[in-house]
């Protein structure tokens, strides 16, 4: 799936995107991406019928966490969507990801320790509006597979419970919630949730 097209039925057309992996010069492609999804800049009907993002990342942040291939969807020449990947020694350099990475230490997975898999955290995902429920945010999950799997077992990431759609998506590709608790400073409900690569 290197690179591969793919075509996806839109509006009654077939628009082709591929995945490939994210380079420097792309970066603020990205970010644009970002701000529009983000939380603060969505009104309420919006945030509960396609979700959102939270967490605002800095064209440096990005850069860093490029140790791992950063999978990305584009149609033509834009990004459409993403899906960041981040190292546990890189996310506990970042406020944003410190906790998550700590957390981990803490939690089992089929009985077993996360501390005894080969583990990277999911940064982030966005699907551009116009484009959701194509087959995306899916293709974007298939490019971490293929990049990645064979370096690591599982990929865990954190989702507000407010954010049902985000929910709902990651269960439908294999998403397993294996936590769930109340954070103090966003005072929010999250819950982690861990996709096997293994399988």
């Amino acid at each position: 799936m290197r690179n591969k097209f793919r075509t996806t039925a839109h509006k009654n057309r077939m628009l082709p995107f591929k995945i490939s992996v994210l380079n420097t010069d792309e970066i603020q492609d990205l970010l644009n991406l970002q701000t529009e999804n983000l939380k603060v800049n969505l009104d309420a009907k919006t945030i509960d019928s396609q979700g959102f993002v939270s967490f605002v990342y800095k064209p440096e942040t990005i850069k860093g966490m490029m140790e791992l291939p950063q999978i990305i969807a584009k149609a033509d020449d834009t990004i459409i969507g993403y899906a960041l990947s981040c190292s546990l020694s890189y996310g506990l350099e970042m406020t944003l990801m410190k906790p998550l990475v700590e957390l981990s230490d803490t939690l089992t997975y089929q009985n077993e320790p996360l501390s005894n898999l080969r583990l990277y955290i999911i940064g982030q995902v966005c699907v551009k509006a116009g484009y959701r429920g194509q087959g995306v945010f899916e293709a974007l999950y298939d490019g971490h597979k293929e990049y990645l799997s064979n370096q690591y077992d599982a990929t865990i990431t954190e989702i507000a419970l407010e954010n049902k759609r985000s929910l709902a998506a990651h269960k439908r590709i294999g998403f397993q919630t294996i936590y769930e608790y109340f954070d103090e400073i966003s005072q929010k409900d999250w819950a982690v949730v861990l996709l096997n690569l293994r399988k």
